[in-house]
């Protein structure tokens, strides 16, 4: 997702896109998987004077009606872009469902690209793997990322991912939920390495906006030479299923009532 201005913005395009499985901040620093035939829409925006990134927008679903073993597959549109097209999946395993007290575990690709004219060329395919686990209400994850493409630029083609997250901060006013503070680092010198941290509203428990700062760890491989960007991510999930009827408890009728009929 990154543009540049005037004759710097077709070399900076090429350059590197973050496609959006689930994530913190910045990178799939997380274990969560999208629930099973609910669609989640994302609208990413990078952005600092003189220059932002491309828009990205994509879609990812679960697919798995399984609570042990969860998946999710995506694919993301980034524009304007000489390669707009990627995809991304994901499949893992939930916390403590192995074993007790167990992590959740796991593995993915995003940024699966396909250049058509020329399938050598312009790859990132990046694999991850991420161990969690629930922390005081939150979260915190850690894992690794290894870009099977020729395309990562920089030095390095592997690294760390590490996330975190904070219980929820129950609002509860007509127009906000609650909120949560997160933060992601995927370390590495290439155009992929950036520490984030951000605000995540909940207006509803559907529809979120997240925002705050990206720091990234090389910034000549930014557009405009630029260490930081601001994000603004809109968040919405779109269930295509009723949800499960919730179980009621039937009380024993009063004895005194039951005398007097």
């Amino acid at each position: 997702m990154k543009p540049m201005l005037s004759a710097a913005l077709a070399l900076l395009v090429s350059s590197s896109a973050l496609a959006t499985p689930s994530t913190t901040v910045w990178a799939p620093s997380t274990t969560y998987i999208q629930p099973y035939l609910t669609p989640h829409l994302t609208y990413d925006s990078y952005f600092n004077k003189p220059s932002n990134y491309p828009m990205t927008t994509g879609l990812t679903m679960g697919i798995l009606p399984w609570e042990n073993v969860q998946a999710e597959i995506g694919f993301d549109l980034m524009l304007p872009a000489p390669t707009p097209f990627m995809l991304n999946a994901k499949v893992g395993v939930p916390e403590d469902k192995a074993a007790a007290w167990f992590p959740s575990f796991a593995v993915g690709a995003f940024d699966v690209m396909t250049k058509f004219d020329n399938p050598s060329t312009d790859l990132y395919n990046i694999v991850y793997a991420q161990a969690q686990h629930s922390v005081l209400g939150g979260f915190v994850s850690v894992g690794g990322y290894y870009a099977l493409g020729n395309k990562l630029d920089g030095v390095d083609r592997a690294g760390v991912i590490a996330g975190a997250g904070s219980p929820d901060i129950v609002i509860n006013a007509p127009w906000l939920q609650k909120v949560t503070v997160t933060a992601d680092v995927q370390t590495g010198k290439n155009s992929f390495g950036a520490v984030a941290g951000a605000l995540n509203f909940f207006f509803t428990d559907k529809i979120s906006v997240l925002t705050g700062p990206v720091y990234f760890l090389d910034s000549d491989l930014q557009p405009g030479g630029n260490k930081l960007f601001w994000t603004i991510q809109l968040d919405i999930d779109m269930p295509l299923r009723a949800p499960a009827p919730v179980a009621t408890e039937v009380k024993p009728a009063d004895s005194a009532s039951v005398a007097t009929k």
